[in-house]
C-alpha cells in the first residue's frame, strides 16, 4: 500500500496552522519576509543558491557559484542598508529590471527587509514597457544590470536608476558593508502586516494598459500547500525552477523554496532544451518546476538523446498552459515520472493542481483539483456556480488566511471587476468534470500565452501602430506545437502604403524595440479590413477562427 495519502485524505488533513508553523509565523502577527525567507536559516550553514552564469558549460556540475543562507542574508542586509540610505522606507516601491543573477534575489530580499514593495520587470521588455511599470508603480529606485542599462529609457526625476554588475559571481560584494547602517539590528527591522503588498506584478489584459497586481506579504502562506503537496518539495531535493523571478511563477518558486530552507538552482541564461537536459543530468536534479515549452523542447530532442542523459528526477511539475497526453506519456516512459500540471494566475496564486505528494490519479490535459485550503468553482457571468462539464469562469473564493493578491494597484474599478457574487474571476474559462478535475478552456479576454509568457494584445497592437505605414492592427494567439501559441498580427495599411518584402520585418522590429522579443509577432498578415462589432470593437475571435 502506498505511503502517500489519497487526494481526499490530503485535503482532510490540511490545516493552515501547520503551514504557519512551517514559516515561523503566528496566526495574526506581523512578519518580515526577508527574515522568513533567509534570515531564520542563516545559521544553518546550508546552501541557499546554486547559481550558473551565461558562460557556464551545461555539461558539468562545477561551473557555477554557491551562496549559503548566511551569505544571502548578509547581502540582503547590505541592499537594505543601501536603500535606507537612499531614503526608501516602508511601503515605497523598488523596481528591478534584472537578469537571473544572485544580486537580483538579494535586491528583492533587501527591499522586503525594510518593508518596501518589489516591482519585478522582465528583461525581455523594451523601453515603453519599462517606463510604464516604473511610472505607474511610482518606484523610487530602479535597479538594473550593466548588461541591460542601455535598454532603460529616461525616467522621471523621482526615480533613481542604480546599475549593478555581476559582483557576486566574481567574488566581490555588490554593496559595501558600511551601507548596513541603520537596519542591521533585528529590533530595527520593520514588521509588515500580511495584508500589505510585497510585490507589484504587472499582468497584461486584452484592453487597457497592464495591471499591477498587489501580491500580499502573505504569499508564502498562500502557496504553501502548492510547494509542499503539489510540488512535494523536500529538504534534500536538488530543486530547479527554470522560470525567471521577473515573472510570478519564477518568483514564487524561488522564494517559497528558500522559505522552507531548500536550495534553489538558478541559471542566468534561459535554458535551451539541450542545455536544460544536460544540466538536469549533471546536477542530479531531483525536483523540476518548469513550463510546457521546455518540456516539449526536451521531447523534441528525441528518445535517443534524452536516454543518453540519465536523470535522478523524482518529481516534475509544470505551469503556464495545459499539458497534453503526449508530453505526459513521454516523460512517464523515459524518466518514470508523471509531470504534475498546475494552474495559477497573477491574481490567484496557484490554487489548482495535481499533487505529487498524494496518491492522486493524473488525467493528462487536466489542471488537476483544488489545492488543500482552496475553494475553487466554475461560475457563470453572474457568479452563479455551474454544474459539471459546463464551461464558465474559473473562480476562487477569497480565503481569510490563505489569501494571495489584494487587487490592482491604483485601480479600484478593475479591482471591483474581479468579483462576481464574492467569487474572484480573472477571465480564465474552464470546466469541472464529474470527478472534480478542472480543465482549462481558454481566455475570456484574448490574452495570449506563448512559451510561458502572458502577452496582452493591447500593448502589441499599440506598438505596431507606431509604424508609419500601419492604419490598424489586431493581434491574436495562433496554436503552435512548441510554444503553445505564437503571436500573429493582422495589419491594415494606410492608403498609399504598399506591402513590400521588408515591411513585415519592419513591423516586427518595431515591437521588439518598443516592448521586447517575447511580444513580437512571429507572423504578420496584411488584410484589407478587420472584423468589428457595430460599435467598432475588433472581433479577435473571428481572426482566431481563420
Amino acid at each position: 500500500m502506498s505511503a502517500r495519502p489519497s487526494y481526499d485524505e490530503a485535503v482532510a488533513r490540511f490545516v493552515w496552522r501547520e503551514s504557519l508553523d512551517a514559516l515561523g509565523w503566528t496566526a495574526d502577527g506581523d512578519v518580515n519576509l526577508c527574515d522568513t525567507i533567509v534570515g531564520r536559516h542563516a545559521r544553518s550553514g546550508r546552501i541557499a543558491l546554486r547559481w550558473f552564469g551565461k558562460a557556464g558549460a551545461p555539461g558539468t556540475a562545477g561551473d557555477g557559484r554557491t551562496l549559503t543562507f548566511d551569505e544571502l542574508a548578509r547581502l540582503a542586509s547590505r541592499v537594505a542598508g543601501f536603500l535606507a540610505s537612499a531614503g526608501v522606507t516602508k511601503g515605497d516601491r523598488v523596481a528591478g529590471y534584472l537578469p537571473r543573477v544572485p544580486e537580483t534575489i538579494a535586491i528583492m530580499l533587501g527591499a522586503w527587509k525594510i518593508g518596501a514593495i518589489y516591482v519585478p520587470i522582465f528583461t525581455g521588455f523594451g523601453p515603453d514597457a519599462i517606463a510604464f511599470r516604473v511610472a505607474h508603480s511610482g518606484a523610487r529606485i530602479l535597479f538594473t544590470h550593466a548588461d541591460y542599462r542601455d535598454r532603460v529609457p529616461s525616467l522621471s526625476d523621482d526615480t533613481r536608476i542604480i546599475t549593478i554588475d555581476s559582483a557576486v559571481a566574481e567574488g566581490r560584494d555588490a554593496f559595501p558593508a558600511r551601507s548596513e547602517g541603520g537596519v542591521g539590528g533585528a529590533s530595527r527591522t520593520p514588521q509588515v502586516h500580511r495584508h500589505d503588498p510585497a510585490v507589484l506584478l504587472y499582468t497584461s489584459g486584452s484592453t487597457g494598459p497592464p495591471k499591477g497586481v498587489k501580491i500580499a506579504t502573505n504569499f508564502p502562506l498562500a502557496v504553501h500547500p502548492w510547494i509542499t503537496l503539489g510540488v512535494d518539495l523536500r529538504p534534500d531535493d536538488v530543486f530547479w525552477p527554470t522560470g525567471d523571478p521577473g515573472w510570478g511563477y519564477g518568483l514564487i518558486c524561488y522564494m517559497t523554496a528558500l522559505a522552507l530552507g531548500v536550495a534553489v538552482v538558478s541559471h542566468e541564461a534561459t535554458p535551451t532544451a539541450e542545455a536544460a537536459l544536460k544540466r538536469i543530468s549533471a546536477l542530479g536534479v531531483t525536483n523540476l518546476a518548469t513550463t510546457p515549452t521546455l518540456l516539449r523542447g526536451i521531447m523534441a530532442l528525441g528518445e535517443a538523446e534524452v536516454r543518453a542523459h540519465p536523470v535522478r528526477v523524482r518529481c516534475a511539475s509544470s505551469c503556464g498552459e495545459p499539458l497534453n497526453a503526449e508530453v505526459v506519456g513521454f516523460f512517464q516512459k523515459l524518466w518514470g515520472v508523471t509531470v504534475m500540471d498546475h494552474y495559477g494566475s497573477s491574481e490567484f496564486g496557484l490554487p489548482i493542481g495535481n499533487l505529487a505528494a498524494a496518491d492522486m490519479a493524473v488525467k493528462p490535459g487536466s489542471m488537476g483539483r483544488p489545492m488543500p485550503g482552496a475553494r475553487v468553482s466554475i461560475v457563470d457571468d453572474d457568479g452563479m456556480e455551474l454544474p459539471a462539464d459546463t464551461v464558465g469562469h474559473i473562480a476562487l473564493a477569497p480565503s481569510e488566511t490563505g489569501y494571495y493578491s489584494l487587487g490592482y494597484w491604483s485601480d479600484e474599478t478593475r479591482t471591483g471587476e474581479l468579483f462576481r457574487r464574492g467569487w474572484m474571476t480573472v477571465g480564465d474559462l474552464g470546466r469541472r468534470d464529474g470527478d472534480g478535475y478542472f480543465w482549462f478552456e481558454g481566455r475570456a479576454d484574448d490574452v495570449i500565452k506563448s512559451a510561458g509568457y502572458r502577452i496582452g494584445p493591447f500593448e502589441v497592437e499599440s506598438a505596431i501602430l507606431e509604424h508609419p505605414a500601419v492604419a490598424e492592427a489586431a493581434v491574436v494567439g495562433k496554436p503552435d506545437a512548441l510554444r503553445g501559441h505564437i503571436v500573429k498580427a493582422f495589419v491594415v495599411l494606410r492608403p498609399g502604403a504598399a506591402t513590400t518584402p521588408s515591411l513585415a520585418d519592419e513591423i516586427v522590429e518595431v515591437v521588439k524595440t518598443r516592448l521586447g522579443r517575447p511580444q513580437a509577432p512571429r507572423e504578420v498578415e496584411f488584410v484589407r479590413e478587420l472584423p468589428k462589432t457595430e460599435t467598432g470593437k475588433i472581433q479577435r475571435f473571428v481572426l482566431r477562427r481563420r
